[in-house]
């Protein structure tokens, strides 16, 4: 049960491309193919990675740094340099930012996805071995803010290299995503209520790409 809600999010989504905006399915295939490939490279770097020197900082400035490098810096600009292979023509003329914006969303949430899995089967495996129901409520709700936040900066890196094949190159896309990623992971470390503004973040994230996309799709109204 707990697996198939890990996938639940994703499934959701590429039915609402596919139906209600009319995007292609293989090519949302490739894109959680894509999202794939992603964990690989961010897993093993962020697992050999050396320890940020703590000399000099305090614990709470550590743990943001830590952060902004690690899951924000780090796992966005692999995201992006994934997408560069996401199909980018034959989209919908008169909607292919859209389109495009959609492709990496999926690729996104695909990455959460799995990412998602991996935190099931940890925190499966820590339960039986303490004796423990496994709560999926918890789960869900991680799920939920993680997979949204994957999805919406891998939009922002996305519409990253739309601008970069349609000029004028919007860097500021991605600096947002690495902050935003980062920011959030900085949030969601905690144990306390401060680990709500994580939620935050989320919904940040979400208006980000909004006024991005618009920015990008109508630069008269800036």
């Amino acid at each position: 049960m707990g697996l198939i809600l890990c996938f639940v999010p994703l499934i959701l989504v590429v039915a609402l491309f596919t139906f209600a905006f009319k995007l292609k399915l293989l090519y949302q295939l490739i894109a959680v193919f894509l999202g794939l490939i992603a964990v690989l490279p961010i897993s093993f770097i962020q697992y050999f990675l050396p320890e940020l020197p703590g000399i000099g900082f305090s614990p709470i400035l550590h743990a943001l740094l830590k952060s902004l490098l690690l899951y924000g810096l780090i796992e966005e600009l692999f995201k992006t340099l994934i997408l560069i292979f996401l199909p980018h023509k034959n989209l919908t003329e008169s909607h292919e930012a859209r389109d495009f914006l959609q492709l990496a969303f999926v690729a996104g949430l695909a990455l959460g996805c799995f990412e998602s899995v991996v935190y099931y089967f940890d925190h499966l495996q820590i339960a039986n071995s303490r004796g423990a129901t496994l709560l999926y409520g918890q789960i869900a709700v991680r799920i939920m803010t993680s997979d949204v936040i994957h999805m919406t900066c891998t939009g922002l890196c996305g519409l990253f290299i739309y601008s970069c094949r349609n000029t004028p190159r919007h860097t500021s896309f991605l600096v947002v995503a690495v902050l935003l990623h980062g920011i959030y992971d900085f949030f969601a470390g905690f144990a306390n209520n401060l680990r709500w503004f994580s939620v935050a973040v989320v919904l940040m994230a979400i208006i980000e790409c909004r006024i991005k996309y618009s920015a990008l799709t109508n630069p008269e109204k800036e």
